[in-house]
């Protein structure tokens, strides 16, 4: 492959999606250019209240917008890249894509949200929607809602991991040991539609539970120990010293795999996930009590693991081999973009 590549994504954090391809660009030796999505970057008018006034009343764009989307323009003029990758919801104006077509650049989307939550909702997105020459989504849910919206190509890819940010944890103190250790934890923002998962391992007795991430806060729930968002060192630490990691879905963002369902494998933890098709095709060989159909069916397979280490660790590894593959990382799945911008 002999490309070069803009990506519009956020790179203000190693885990942000944006930094993870840049990461895979370099891997595969071609030469890229980032835009940078963060507000930190691009908006610091959203580190004031009027502009966050600004940002709801014009469509969910900051003041910069325009400003930002002329930059991009200009790299595209100055670049001449041969894809142009778009992560997530990021609304683009017309020029952009005029400019794309105008000179041979295909335009891509990789697209791992439900476009039409509301929570997600960008009015000037969706109608971006038909305008790329390629859009990738990470659910299989949503293929048909994008072909009736008249995008151009799309296709599924899964999720993915990062070996530079999901491995096993290395030179662990006891003192990090002790603090992460826990029979049950799970990953993510606090989301009501979890929450009857989350009660019926809280009717377990005497477990230690832990849930990282934000806006739990404003959920009532019992006997977890609410803790921050982890991410790097200690999100490895919060998977790695747990003996069962949740993977469970959101349906009202058409989920039926998550960025956990790679990396809770991929850090060398022991996940337990919602029985999805998705899940199952992903984890292809993996125990059948590995799957979990409801809150109360997910209590009893988590109450006869943990009472079962020797099968519980066998699930684990089965869980490595399964997941920790060439194949399942980022890099793979940048390679199969480019291939489809080909065709």
């Amino acid at each position: 492959m002999n490309y070069k590549v803009l990506i519009v994504g956020n790179i203000s954090e190693s885990y942000q999606l944006g930094s993870i391809f840049a990461r895979g660009f370099q891997e595969l030796n071609l030469l890229f250019y980032v835009s940078d999505t963060s507000w930190n970057s691009y908006a610091p008018s959203m580190k004031h209240s009027w502009g966050k006034i600004f940002f709801k009343i014009s469509g969910k764009r900051p003041l910069e917008w325009w400003s930002f989307n002329k930059k991009i323009v200009s790299c595209i003029n100055e670049f001449s890249p041969q894809v142009v990758l778009v992560t997530g919801i990021f609304p683009l104006t017309n020029e952009v894509f005029d400019i794309c077509s105008r000179i041979g650049t295909k335009i891509v989307n990789y697209l791992t949200d439900y476009p039409w939550n509301p929570n997600h909702r960008s009015e000037l997105f969706i109608s971006n929607l038909k305008r790329y020459d390629l859009v990738i989504s990470t659910k299989t849910k949503i293929l048909s809602e994008l072909i009736k919206h008249e995008v151009k190509k799309v296709h599924y890819l899964p999720f993915a991991y990062d070996p530079f940010l999901c491995h096993q944890p290395i030179n662990v103190s006891q003192v990090e040991q002790d603090l992460f250790k826990a029979d049950i934890s799970f990953i993510g923002t606090g989301d009501s539609e979890r929450i009857p998962f989350l009660d019926a391992l809280s009717s377990l007795n005497g477990l230690n539970l832990k849930i990282y991430g934000a806006d739990w806060d404003r959920l009532n729930l019992k006997k977890w120990q609410k803790l921050p968002a982890v991410f790097e060192h200690e999100f490895r630490l919060a998977i790695y010293f747990s003996k069962l990691s949740l993977g469970i879905v959101r349906k009202r963002n058409k989920d039926e795999s998550t960025m956990r369902t790679f990396e809770i494998a991929a850090c060398g933890g022991c996940g337990i996930y919602e029985d999805t098709q998705e899940h199952r095709e992903i984890l292809a060989g993996y125990p059948e009590y590995g799957f979990f159909s409801s809150p109360e069916d997910l209590a009893n397979k988590c109450k006869w693991l943990l009472e079962n280490s020797v099968e519980r660790e066998e699930m684990r590894k089965i869980g490595m081999k399964i997941i920790i593959k060439d194949t399942n990382t980022y890099t793979s799945r940048l390679k199969t973009i480019l291939e489809m911008c080909c065709e």
